[in-house]
């Protein structure tokens, strides 16, 4: 709408100069030296248009040419970064498939023209550390990186300290991950990493003071951070029992998470073993006790006969009340046999043994069950016990001939589950 109001104001315009000029074309003349021009207005004031519209194109023209070096170096920059930005993207896919001399070559190639040269760099430090002997060019790419005008520092010590930790130098990665720890608390990829460094150094204190930030900034998945807390905590458990300091043993188990008391089996065996190492066998076994009541488990189970210390007629009678709920558990079975054993009671030892065989052969069962027959001076059969073990601990398959007479039936062959090795006679 705008366009056609001034085209038409223009034509008017135009019309009306026109017919003005026509009425009174006027005059001009110029006088220079002895030279005199004259003419009408109106070509005049045309000659001016031309001139004004020819010197215009001769200015542009000038412009045009004194900035032509600088616009060809400008496209030329353009095309070399556009160049940087594909052997950037192909170098990474090469690193991405495994080409590490390849894939070193191309991010090196591109780096000198590209806008962010320190992405070149580190994906090439990278390639080399994978090359082998090549560890002085992995370290120099990684300073270049590092002298990179857009270089991130995080992200190059970072690359840094993780090469570190392959390379088995722990104590050089944790050095420079605590520097960058002070001054980024709460980065995941920092916390991630130190992490690591305290695990491979174990230096288990610090780590358990990282764990509350490393949860909270998600820096592992939950599957990780169940994995590393519980290995964290069994470390120092070990290291409390090994100090016999009964009192820093509770501290920690107080500090522990309530989820790692009360659902990780393990870490509550582990403390149960350290109770008795530090003399509180009651505690100990009162608390796989109650563990076991709330709720059924045979890693507890198992611990709780491998506890070895205390009242082993009391145990043996608690043991034996969860015979009516859980009296085909193998497991069981096994508990009751160690337990009945260090009672003495070797008959019934050798029956809940035998019993635990049946429903599922195992490594610690013939093992209990063969040194039971050796102290009955049943060495032949104690041998076989102790075969039969061995074969299933080192995977192979059992033998198929044979079989393991009980004390009350010698005639009658017991037939074991599938993979079973042939089993001693029970004597009674």
């Amino acid at each position: 709408m705008r366009l056609l109001i001034g085209i038409i104001i223009t034509l008017f315009a135009s019309v009306w100069v026109a017919l003005s000029l026509r009425q009174d074309p006027g005059y001009v003349m110029f006088s220079i030296g002895q030279w005199t021009v004259e003419t009408s207005l109106a070509f005049f004031v045309i000659f001016l248009v031309i001139f004004f519209f020819v010197l215009y194109l001769l200015v542009r023209l000038a412009v045009h040419l004194w900035q032509a070096p600088g616009q060809t170096w400008q496209a030329n920059q353009r095309r070399l970064r556009r160049k940087a930005r594909h052997l950037l993207d192909l170098g990474l896919r090469q690193l991405t498939a495994g080409q590490w001399a390849v894939a070193e070559k191309t991010l090196l190639k591109g780096a000198e023209h590209s806008e962010t040269p320190a992405a070149h760099y580190l994906g090439a430090a990278r390639a080399a550390h994978h090359l082998p002997d090549l560890r002085w060019r992995r370290d120099l790419h990684v300073r270049q990186a590092e002298d990179a005008p857009e270089a991130d520092k995080l992200t190059v010590q970072l690359t840094r300290a993780e090469f570190l930790l392959e390379d088995q130098d722990a104590e050089q990665a944790r050095i420079i991950l605590e520097s960058l720890h002070n001054l980024n608390p709460r980065h995941p990829g920092v916390l991630r990493w130190l992490a690591k460094a305290y695990q491979h150094l174990g230096t288990w204190e610090p780590l358990q003071k990282l764990l509350p930030e490393l949860q909270k900034q998600k820096a592992l998945s939950d599957e990780a951070f169940t994995t590393l807390q519980g290995q964290t905590y069994r470390a120092l458990l070990e290291s409390a029992a090994a100090s016999s300091s009964l009192d820093r043993l509770r501290a920690l188990w107080k500090q522990a998470p309530v989820a790692l008391r009360e659902e990780d089996e393990e870490f509550l065996v582990h403390y149960a073993t350290a109770l008795c190492d530090c003399e509180a066998i009651d505690d100990a076994e009162a608390l796989l006790r109650e563990a076991i009541d709330r709720r059924w488990n045979v890693k507890l189970v198992v611990g709780y006969g491998m506890l070895g210390r205390g009242n082993a007629t009391a145990q043996l009678a608690t043991a034996e009340g969860w015979l009516a709920k859980h009296g085909d558990d193998p497991y069981l079975l096994l508990t009751l046999g160690r337990l009945a054993k260090r009672c003495q009671q070797n008959a019934k030892a050798r029956d809940y043994l035998e019993r635990s065989i049946r429903l599922m052969p195992m490594p610690d069962t013939y093992q209990e069950l063969g040194e039971l027959l050796q102290s009955l001076h049943e060495l032949t059969y104690a041998g076989q016990c102790f075969h039969a073990g061995l074969r299933l601990l080192v995977g192979k398959p059992q033998e198929k001939q044979g079989s393991m007479l009980t004390a009350t039936e010698s005639a009658q062959q017991l037939q074991a589950p599938p993979i079973q090795s042939p089993t001693p006679a029970a004597a009674g």
